[in-house]
């Protein structure tokens, strides 16, 4: 037995002597050294191989996409000076006034008269698409004091930014289209007003300037025509007459009064000094689109316990039709066919002043007593007040936008209106459809607007 432990002490002694050996030590720190260092070789491939797989897949698509913007943008801007030239020929459109010379208004290079009319750009040959049709180009704002058009075929050429050559060119295309559109607008509503003798005052008919806001600090002067961009233009009336933006945004003033507090109602003679170192404008909308939407706002959706609610009952008790002593419809509001009664009698009476929500623009703005240099109009407000904001040199203060969607699909811009109008139009008789036209009828003939798809056949 002594053997036998002695054995064991020697076997323990050995190995408490080789676990203590240099050479043991040795060999167990080389161990640790090559698992650590396989360790963080293992964590740091496995980030640079992931950012490799994220670098190499963008390089590709980048060169995807240089490719194919140097090759779309090669093949489309060699056709777009025929593209122009074809599309000036085809609308064969006409400008020149009764002595033969074009109609630039304030947008014409003339002599500097101190006004920010003497910074608008030189004219250029332009292009014109059909008014009022779809607009083949689209408007791109990516700097300030500039809009960039691109045919919708090209891509934006990655090397304009630096140079700003492609992008100065683009520019004054747009200007160039705009201009020539607002010409064309403009030398309609006089070549229409002298055909129907709208420039002359008679006794019932003269010069109105209480409906005008004078900008004097921006040069701006506008004729505020209710249902078409009327709040989002107040808005910024107002913000450049020194109210803060947060301020109109909380408070529950009327934004007309608080306009008025800033712009006091012109004189006839006021106003026509203003323009002259102003620039003019007026917003305008398709009529019948114009009434629907403002009945909507105002009779239909009316706020409770105002003008227009009171209004509103007024109309029921006197236009609702009974049947069999009891009414035809139980609405707690007005019928559009109702409201348009109503409104047909109002204008039977030459003295009675037809709601400003309602009243045809030809007799609230006097549009042909006054030289605009932008007609815009609501179904192209976009390319519009983008244009006036150029000219203007609003770029940076102001930026368009809609302070007010309308209500129940009337209101905007967008596939719903028209559905809406026709669908209201259609309760209306013919004999309603031929009076409403009648009175709204210097209207649709001044801007350039057409009735016939309201009339059933």
């Amino acid at each position: 037995m002594s053997g036998i432990r002695t054995n064991e002490t020697t076997r323990r002694t050995d190995g408490h002597v080789l676990r203590h050996s240099p050479h043991f030590r040795h060999r167990t720190k080389w161990r640790i050294i090559k698992r650590l260092f396989l360790f963080f070789t293992t964590l740091s491939v496995i980030p640079l191989t992931v950012l490799y797989l994220i670098t190499s897949d963008q390089l590709y698509r980048f060169r995807q996409y240089t490719n194919r913007t140097h090759s779309t943008y090669s093949s489309s801007s060699s056709s777009s000076v025929h593209c122009i030239t074809c599309h000036l020929i085809s609308n064969n459109i006409g400008l020149a006034n009764s002595n033969g010379s074009m109609f630039y208004g304030a947008i014409s290079g003339g002599p500097s008269n101190g006004s920010s009319r003497q910074q608008l750009q030189q004219f250029r040959p332009p292009f014109h698409p059909a008014d009022g049709g779809m607009h083949h180009l689209r408007v791109v704002q990516h700097q300030p004091h500039q809009l960039h058009v691109l045919h919708d075929k090209q891509l934006h050429d990655p090397r304009a930014g630096r140079n700003g050559s492609i992008a100065n060119s683009q520019y004054r295309i747009d200007m160039d289209y705009m201009k020539l559109r607002m010409e064309h607008r403009v030398a309609r509503l006089q070549k229409k007003c002298k055909e129907h003798r709208l420039d002359e005052p008679k006794q019932n008919y003269k010069p109105k300037a209480w409906e005008y806001l004078i900008q004097p600090d921006y040069h701006l002067v506008w004729c505020n025509v209710f249902k078409a961009a009327s709040t989002s233009w107040m808005y910024n009336f107002n913000l450049m007459a020194g109210y803060s933006a947060q301020f109109l945004n909380k408070t529950k003033d009327v934004p007309v009064q608080l306009a008025r507090q800033k712009y006091p109602r012109p004189s006839v003679e006021k106003l026509r000094q203003a323009i002259n170192g102003s620039i003019s404008f007026i917003i305008v909308r398709h009529p019948f689109e114009r009434l629907v939407s403002a009945y909507k706002d105002k009779i239909q959706y009316a706020l409770r316990n105002s003008h227009h609610h009171k209004l509103g009952i007024r109309i029921i008790q006197k236009y609702r039709k009974m049947v069999n002593g009891k009414p035809v419809t139980l609405l707690k509001y007005p019928t559009f066919s109702e409201f348009v009664d109503y409104l047909l009698d109002e204008i039977k009476h030459p003295h009675d002043v037809v709601d400003m929500h309602f009243i045809r623009v030809t007799s609230f703005c006097t549009p042909c007593f006054f030289h605009y240099d932008v007609i815009a109009k609501f179904e192209t407000l976009e390319e519009d007040q983008n244009y006036l904001i150029s000219i203007a040199r609003l770029d940076n203060f102001i930026k368009p936008q809609w302070k007010n969607a309308g209500k129940g699909g009337a209101g905007g811009v967008g596939g719903g209106t028209k559905e809406v109008v026709h669908k209201l139009f259609s309760e209306l008789n013919s004999d309603q459809i031929h009076r409403l036209l009648d009175y709204y009828r210097f209207d649709f003939e001044l801007f350039g607007y057409s009735a016939k798809e309201y009339f059933k056949e």
